[in-house]
């Protein structure tokens, strides 16, 4: 299963750990385009020798930003794919890149497996909700028309947000600004690990997503590994073991996400 493995590159000189226990997929965040990543200039990428390299932009994008990303794709030489989250992207490289990978990632958009497959009608795969049970995350993988993408490890994102959330909160209450802080709901007390930049503002779950039991499912096209926040040896124990620890948990894989809506009158 190691071989199935997408993991995103947090720090350079992490790749040749990953390599040495199979992995050989790698995802990098491409500089201007991604909220809550390290993220690396195109030069910086095309310059890492691994053969499986994929980047991702998670934000959405102005129209103004999308011609620029027009601008760059000739420059793509050893990119094998996009993970991508605005469909503009999609409709930029439908027409100008067909020979690059597709893969949408839209956090919490992919949840049922008619969506699913609209999409996959249209790109090469995507990645599925990271609020489902394994149950439904078996119904919708064994339905799909391609092989999907499911999250596997690291703080599951919660939130993305345009604003900027730690500044604005900063000036606010009068404390110290941080790009990077953790922020607790004082009516649940759960914490949520926060990220800005000059893009937005995203948010990570509090404890650290274990999917280990996601491992068995078919028609997976890449198991998904974020060490985004996390120490080094401790992603390199999971990915040594594809096993848990203390202060990991499995989110909702067994335990069902319920919406109370409002009652309308």
């Amino acid at each position: 299963m190691i071989s199935k493995i997408l993991i995103y590159v947090d720090d350079i000189e992490h790749i040749e750990d990953y390599r040495k226990v199979g992995v050989s997929t790698f995802l990098f965040a491409l500089e201007g385009y991604c909220v809550g990543y390290k993220t690396y200039s195109l030069e910086e990428i095309e310059k890492i020798d691994v053969s499986n390299k994929y980047i991702i932009l998670n934000r959405v994008l102005t129209s103004s930003d999308i011609d620029n990303f027009k601008k760059i794709i000739k420059d793509f030489k050893t990119i094998k794919g996009i993970v991508f989250e605005d469909i503009g992207i999609y409709q930029v490289l439908k027409d100008l890149a067909s020979d690059l990978e597709l893969i949408l990632f839209q956090n919490h958009f992919a949840t049922n497996s008619r969506s699913v497959n609209f999409w996959l009608d249209r790109v090469d795969s995507l990645f599925i909700g990271n609020e489902l049970t394994k149950d439904e995350l078996e119904v919708i993988t064994n339905k799909a028309i391609k092989p999907v993408c499911l999250h596997l490890y690291g703080y599951n994102q919660v939130m993305y947000s345009r604003r900027l959330l730690l500044s604005n909160w900063s000036e606010k209450f009068d404390i110290p600004k941080k790009n990077t802080n953790v922020i607790k709901d004082k009516a649940t007390g759960i914490k949520f690990r926060a990220i800005e930049n000059e893009y937005g503002t995203v948010m990570y779950s509090e404890n650290i997503f274990n999917g280990k039991d996601l491992l068995d499912l078919k028609n997976v096209k890449y198991f998904y590994v974020n060490p985004m926040l996390i120490e080094h040896n401790k992603v390199m124990y999971f990915l040594q073991t594809l096993d848990k620890t203390n202060g990991e948990d499995d989110g909702f894989l067994y335990k069902e996400t319920i919406y109370k809506l409002k009652e309308r009158k």
